[in-house]
């Protein structure tokens, strides 16, 4: 990446606007603003300072306010200038057409991070944790997107990191001397290589929870047509969005849709009623039903108090009790609690999605059935994919060098640990590839 260019880029999502953001960054990012903006009253253009003005170019002039950040006190480390207009599409594009002309140049989706990146200012988690942040739909992902910006993962993972590159070092000087060195640290190494490695799983424990956080936690609803799956879906979102009707068999397709609980986002996906059906249609939805069903973190399986006939049928049908049978976790819930019923039926939690009675208590229920609360208030949860693939080929790395330590000798060993040490490193940047940090961001948007 050429670094010696000014680059230039809307910050703000592409749309009408009250306020829209231009965003430049490089050494000539000054010069380039002032090539279209004058400051009312001759006023001075200072770092960290808000100045207001115009833009003028063309056949366009809006009022306009400009931060000027000087290097390296900024996002990028470089010479940045925002200016804020009026959120026009058509305005915005061509501010940014007349800031090209007069010598910026285009930025690359997460050009801007990237050479924050490049300056020292963050590092590649914290960069990643940016986009988290942007992408966020729940308090839990704000939480940790928040924790890795402020760089508590990075500070763990240079722990680590440099608990293997102390041992690395022991090893090289028993290398270099066997006959004083290598029993010692053949000692050393067995003592402090399983603590190392259980930091490591101490974050690898956490990757479930994060990709629930990330992704949400997947909850399918199930049972036999009529029996209020929809209802409960609208009662659960707390707004219509399922048709509900008394005809039997009027979910055909899945609809998933989220709600947040706890601050962590739940995605509820309504299915068709499980039965046998001649339908090619109905056929068609039960099968994407089970698919669901084997898909979730839980299952809801509803029971329609309203009938003994609907229990028997429910009992009767054998395609969803092989479902139940072959869950590993779900919640039997009891619904149409405000139809009056004497016969005993077994559940877990007794609702009235019509009434909306005891819906906070089965979301606390799903809750308490998914979620690993000690986990969740670790400072450290692991969110990122490519985190967790990196955490778990170095745990592996690190497990092999301690079964080699009896086996083998410390040279096979040194190079199982140093492997280990890369692998941490590709998380941070440290030891990361440029086709890596390049693939990393491309997947950021325009302007961050």
């Amino acid at each position: 990446m050429n670094t010696n260019t000014t680059i230039t880029a809307i910050a703000t999502p592409i749309g009408t606007g009250g306020i829209g953001v231009i965003r430049l960054s490089g050494k000539n990012a000054l010069k380039i603003a002032q090539s279209i903006f004058t400051p009312f009253n001759n006023l001075k253009i200072e770092h960290k300072k808000a100045v207001f003005g115009t833009v003028n170019f063309e056949n366009c002039s809006d009022n306009c306010l400009l931060l000027y950040f000087k290097a390296p006190h900024s996002f990028t480390g470089e010479d940045v200038v925002e200016l804020q207009m009026h959120g026009g599409v058509f305005l915005l594009n061509e501010t940014v057409k007349a800031l090209i002309k007069n010598g910026a140049t285009m930025a690359e989706p997460g050009e801007f991070s990237k050479r924050a990146v490049i300056n020292g200012k963050m590092d590649i988690t914290q960069a990643e944790a940016l986009i988290d942040m942007i992408n966020a739909q729940s308090s839990a992902e704000i939480k940790v997107a928040s924790s890795q910006m402020r760089g508590e993962l990075k500070q763990k993972l240079m722990q680590i990191s440099n608990s293997l590159l102390n041992q690395i070092a022991t090893i090289e000087v028993a290398l270099d001397y066997p006959e004083h060195e290598e029993a010692q640290t053949q000692l050393n190494l067995e003592n402090e290589l399983p603590l190392i490695l259980e930091e490591i799983y101490k974050l690898i424990n956490t990757q479930n929870l994060g990709a629930q956080i990330k992704n949400g936690v997947n909850v399918a609803l199930a049972g036999i047509p009529n029996v209020g799956k929809s209802s409960l879906l609208n009662a659960l979102l707390g707004y219509d969005r399922a048709i509900v009707t008394n005809i039997e068999g009027t979910t055909r397709d899945t609809l998933c849709e989220s709600y947040n609980f706890n601050g962590v986002r739940f995605n509820v996906t309504d299915t068709a009623g499980i039965r046998e059906s001649n339908d090619e249609v109905e056929k068609q939805g039960v099968m994407r039903a089970i698919s669901s069903q084997k898909e979730a973190d839980i299952v809801l399986f509803i029971i329609d108090n309203n009938s003994k006939n609907s229990t028997i049928q429910q009992k009767n049908n054998t395609i969803l009790q092989n479902l139940i049978t072959n869950c590993s976790n779900y919640i039997t819930v009891l619904n149409k609690l405000d139809i009056e019923n004497n016969d005993k039926i077994k559940h877990d939690i007794a609702i009235s999605a019509k009434n909306k009675t005891n819906i906070n208590e089965l979301k606390q229920l799903i809750f308490d059935r998914t979620i690993d609360k000690q986990t969740l208030s670790e400072v450290n949860i692991i969110t990122n994919q490519r985190h967790s693939e990196l955490l778990n080929k170095a745990a592996e790395c690190l497990s092999q060098a301690i079964v080699d330590l009896t086996n083998y000798s410390l040279d096979c060993v040194a190079v199982l640990v140093k492997q280990a040490f890369e692998l941490i490193g590709q998380i941070t940047g440290e030891t990361t590839s440029e086709d890596i940090i390049n693939t990393i961001f491309s997947k950021f948007c325009l302007g961050k």
